[in-house]
């Protein structure tokens, strides 16, 4: 399987938050200055990222070339989820990462200042991801999910906002269910063994679990008005360290845009640098959804207010953040 995806809890996360406002002072970066990257002697970052399809466009961009060209010397690191990754990169460690405007938002809920430089991917795709159920249990629709166990793979996140959503949508209030941990990898395992009745996962998994009798009964991403307007995958940075070094996201998000439009202009490029980066088979990834890639990165603000929208409902954060604007990097 791929995707391996590294549970962190919310109290965890909510932890680490803590723990970076008390022992951190700023990003400690090996690039700064404010001077524009020079490919004759490439300014070293470092961008925490999933082994996932969404994320595929920064492999594209390292395997291409296109960092080399911007005058960026990439290390790719694999970070256990976009809650820590944030706190990565406010902490020094990371100077890009992958997260959603949910851990965005978060970050910003408990005090810590990110922004994001580019959007990934979008819900505007069915079959991207999807609620993975055995389909001998006999489940036709969300009511029938009442009083049942379902599975996120992190709660305080994206996952949770976006199921949450679709549930209600279909008529089941919060208390109608109750909602768990299971990391991606192991909720067709959960589900055949009855410990959930279903699990929130994206590709590959709904395509992995169609043999062993698992089927989507719904899809997330679509499953309202809402959700195929929300955004998904973002690329963050801290918002001092952009402030200080904003020729070098520039260049970032330039090379990102170039094996974006690669990516969505040829989409098998995505099929063949999957399995570089995961533990995917070639013939696997050739039977994917793939993801919805976003073409014009700009940081949506009216992507943040939807998510601000969903997150108060659901109680991810107790009040509105003013002017999320500041945290949707415009470039220089």
């Amino acid at each position: 399987m791929t995707y391996p995806l590294k549970r962190v809890a919310a109290l965890a996360a909510v932890a680490t938050l803590a723990g970076v406002l008390a022992g951190c002072g700023g990003s400690d970066s090996p690039a700064g200055g404010g001077e524009a990257p020079d490919p004759d002697s490439p300014t070293p970052i470092t961008v925490g990222s999933l082994p996932a399809g969404d994320y595929a466009p920064l492999y594209i961009a390292d395997q291409e070339g296109f960092f080399e060209e911007e005058g960026l010397d990439v290390t790719i690191e694999t970070i256990a989820g976009g809650a820590v990754g944030v706190t990565q990169l406010v902490s020094g460690e990371l100077e890009f990462t992958s997260a959603t405007w949910t851990n965005t938002l978060a970050a910003v809920a408990q005090g810590l200042e990110v922004v994001v430089v580019r959007e990934g991917t979008d819900s505007s795709k069915a079959g991207i991801n999807g609620l993975l159920v055995d389909e001998s249990a006999g489940f036709s629709s969300i009511e029938d999910l009442r009083g049942e166990t379902l599975a996120v793979n992190t709660l305080q996140s994206a996952t949770e906002v976006q199921l949450r959503d679709c549930l209600a949508t279909g008529g089941l209030a919060a208390d109608d269910y109750e909602l768990v941990e299971v990391p991606f990898p192991e909720v067709g395992a959960a589900v055949l063994q009855d410990r959930i009745a279903g699990g929130f996962v994206p590709e590959p998994f709904i395509t992995i679990g169609a043999p062993e009798g698992l089927v989507s009964l719904f899809d997330p991403s679509v499953c309202n008005e809402r959700q195929e307007n929300s955004p998904l995958i973002t690329w963050d940075a801290s918002k001092a360290w952009a402030e200080e070094n904003p020729e070098i996201v520039d260049a970032f998000v330039r090379a990102m845009d170039k094996a974006t439009q690669l990516a969505i202009d040829d989409p098998q490029v995505v099929v063949d640098i999957l399995p570089t980066f995961t533990t995917l088979t070639p013939e696997i990834a050739g039977e994917l959804v793939l993801p919805s890639f976003v073409e014009d990165g700009t940081p949506s603000v009216e992507g943040a207010e939807l998510t601000q929208e969903l997150m108060l409902e659901y109680e991810l954060i107790d009040s509105p953040i003013e002017d999320l604007s500041q945290y949707a990097w415009q470039g220089e």
